[in-house]
């Protein structure tokens, strides 16, 4: 593809590589040089093109997949998305209507699809009773027919969710707070979205564990701050050190690190919390995964810990629920409560209240407290399946965390290129990304699995493949 063969990548103010790729592919799709339905080169033909690393080219594809602009076929490979099609009808608004030159067939890229073995983080949404989902759903509706008319009172979040999520997150994570201090947000990434803008400004540094959850580190770097990776060792986020004299806030995963599983330690909470008085910093707990342990009750949050009010706490029910119902909270010190209620009314006057009304009664009727204990047990028989497969098959790599979650992170050894790894087995119908997506500096190399939205044959089957298709991909230069 020529056109591509003009971009000139470089750091810039204070940009990444992926950062500038990523706003030249944006830009060039917006001008019409990338037309909708357009395949675009592989990441390694990319990558080779602009003699730049293929994790720059994977890094700046999965934001504008993210974002809509690219969109990713399965055995097929990436093409411009549908969405470039609004910006190609503002240019040609004088003329006919013209036919987009490969769109004949793009229907499927509307099609709605279950995952595809082993996605990291999915819910397997047929364990979920949209039976008695509905019937809440239609009770509320019938004795609140005003939740179909705007409530801007409620821009917070309907205050009787609120309540029973102060009640559930104090019995079952130790939370601490009164329901007037919890927002409702559009899912945990709004969240972190807007705690982005409220606590940052160009200029600002963040802390965050490294490999991290990508879509916070994305959040927090559109807000204009730098972030400073952090290792990730046996007991969790490694300190900073004397050297670091201010930073805006600290990102944490402590019950489940993401992507490698690890469960921050006791002694490094309380040292990470007396990092944060000393600093006079903010911790943002992300508690994403603390539901699904299988041999022990889930644990205490940070949160419980903390004395000071320094940590906000963020959660979501997209993985004890369904992805698609967009209900997440954000747990604020006092002092934040009023400031984020305010962003938070700009971003948008309410949430979906009819959800939010629905959710609030399937807590109270403990139809809530039921699924989760179906879901443990679920995830729990598949967690025992995939760790059976691993060894029947002999992957070639080595899963040193196994006690819960719904993924589990495999090292490969340090030289293998895990991108291509992962790369081969997209080609076979397989969705595990490289540890290496989720890294802002080159550390371990890897595969992350998810496995609760697959049944154990499934499992089994799958995996088997699997080790087959990366016993040829590391022996033909994976590694």
């Amino acid at each position: 593809m020529k056109t591509l063969e003009t971009i000139d990548i470089h750091r810039s103010h204070g940009s990444s590589l992926q950062s500038s790729l990523a706003m030249q592919l944006k830009m060039m799709i917006q001008r019409g040089e990338l037309r909708a339905g357009e395949r675009m080169p592989s990441s390694r033909e990319l990558a080779a093109t602009l003699r730049v690393s293929r994790n720059t080219v994977i890094a700046a594809y999965d934001v504008l997949i993210g974002e809509g602009y690219l969109e990713s076929e399965l055995r097929s490979g990436v093409y411009v998305g549908r969405a470039a099609q609004a910006f190609q009808l503002q240019r040609s608004v004088r003329g006919a209507p013209r036919k987009t030159p490969g769109l004949e067939g793009a229907g499927p890229h509307l099609q709605f699809r279950a995952p595809l073995p082993f996605r990291p983080s999915q819910p397997d949404v047929r364990l979920f009773p949209l039976q008695i989902w509905n019937r809440h759903r239609g009770r509320v509706l019938k004795q609140n027919p005003n939740l179909l008319h705007y409530q801007s009172i409620f821009s917070s979040g309907f205050d009787k969710l609120r309540q029973n999520i102060a009640a559930y997150l104090r019995d079952s994570r130790g939370v601490r707070c009164d329901w007037r201090e919890i927002v409702i947000t559009s899912g945990s990434q709004q969240a972190l979205f807007l705690l982005g803008h409220l606590l940052l400004q160009p200029g600002s540094r963040v802390y965050m564990e490294d490999p991290g959850y990508l879509g916070a580190r994305l959040a927090f770097r559109q807000a204009g701050a730098e972030v400073l990776p952090a290792p990730v060792d046996q007991e969790g986020i490694v300190l900073p050190g004397p050297e670091l004299k201010s930073l805006s806030f600290i990102y944490v995963t402590p019950s489940r690190q993401f992507p490698l599983g690890i469960c921050m330690s006791l002694e490094r909470r309380l040292l990470l919390l007396q990092t944060a008085v000393r600093l006079r910093t903010w911790i943002i707990e992300d508690d994403y995964d603390s539901e699904f342990r299988y041999s022990n009750p889930p644990l205490p949050s940070l949160q419980n810990l903390d004395k000071h009010r320094r940590v906000i706490y963020v959660g979501t029910f997209s993985k004890i629920l369904f992805p698609s119902l967009r209900i997440g909270y954000v747990v604020l010190p006092p002092g934040l409560v009023d400031r984020f209620a305010s962003l938070k009314h700009i971003a948008e006057d309410h949430g979906p209240l009819m959800d939010q009304a629905t959710l609030a009664e399937f807590m109270e009727s403990g139809a809530f407290d039921t699924h989760l204990r179906r879901c443990r047990r679920h995830y729990a028989e598949r967690h025992e399946s995939f760790l059976d497969a691993v060894s029947r098959y002999g992957l070639p790599l080595e899963f040193p965390i196994q006690d819960g979650g719904m993924n589990i992170a495999g090292l490969f050894p340090p030289t293998t290129d895990d991108a291509h790894a992962s790369e081969q087995l997209r080609l076979h119908g397989f969705d595990v990304p490289p540890l290496s997506r989720y890294a802002i500096t080159r550390s371990r190399s890897g595969l992350l699995f998810g496995f609760t939205s697959f049944e154990p044959k499934v499992i089994q089957r799958s995996l088997g493949k699997i080790a087959e298709v990366l016993e040829k991909s590391v022996a033909r230069g994976g590694g």
